[in-house]
């Protein structure tokens, strides 16, 4: 059940390189879901902002009707003064006259106002759209760059597969059963590297008996956390 340390070396190294390829292939479209969520927040935002400037020139339309008609009422008002029958149908007229020019001094204020707040509306509005616009530009060219680099990644991680297929071949049939389902479960906390006597992937001290083994060629898994163990180049047996 011999095997070189060189040969788990090399096993190691594919294993972190697949690591490094899978999480590349996975952060390309979590960085693509990212940043359609933000898109979809902006849309959200702009059609907000497009609502609110709707109904603000509804209310402030509705309120200019409402002036033009009591202005009218006013002007009806004040033509009949002259027809007025009795002082008391004179004075009602002008109470009723001195009330709707004052009620249309607020909706005047009120329109202003109105107004304004439109003019604000659609500079908000028109800063959403650009940047609606600007994000869509972003989001469509970050979706062609993660498909691109998705394509090359999955036939580098096809290759370095292979390779460790390859390298794997090396393994003794003895320990391949036991290497295989720790590599299904953990990937390269399979195997770990043996530093100052202790495993590198628990830190668990190593017995003198341990070293010995491994300074013998021989395959060992670490009895704490189960990984296939190997000595540094500088003390791995020459075989």
């Amino acid at each position: 059940m011999s095997v070189t340390a060189s040969a788990l070396r090399e096993i190691h190294r594919i294993h972190r390189q697949l690591t490094d390829l899978r999480s590349r292939l996975d952060r390309g479209p979590r960085q693509v879901r990212a940043a359609e969520a933000h898109l979809e927040g902006l849309q959200a935002r702009t059609s907000t902002a497009k609502q609110a400037l709707k109904q603000t020139r509804m209310a402030a339309d509705d309120k200019q009707l409402q002036l033009r008609q009591r202005e009218d009422r006013i002007k009806d008002l004040q033509g009949k003064l002259n027809s007025c029958s009795s002082n008391r149908e004179y004075q009602a007229l002008k109470e009723q006259i001195a009330a709707d020019e004052q009620a249309n001094s607020v909706l005047s204020d009120e329109i202003l106002e109105a107004l304004e707040k439109i003019d604000e509306l659609q500079a908000s509005v028109g800063e959403s759209e650009e940047a609606l616009l600007q994000e869509s530009t972003e989001v469509e060219t970050l979706g062609k760059k993660v498909a691109e680099d998705q394509a090359i990644l999955q036939s580098e991680l096809e290759r370095i597969t292979a390779d460790l297929h390859q390298a794997e071949a090396s393994l003794p049939a003895e320990i391949r059963p036991d290497y295989e389902r720790m590599a299904r479960a953990r990937g390269e906390e399979a195997l770990a590297q043996v530093e100052s006597e202790m495993c590198t992937g628990c830190f668990q001290r190593l017995s003198p008996q341990t070293i010995n083994v491994l300074l013998l060629g021989r395959a060992v898994f670490c009895s704490s956390c189960g990984a296939l163990l190997y000595l540094p180049e500088d003390t791995s047996p020459t075989s």
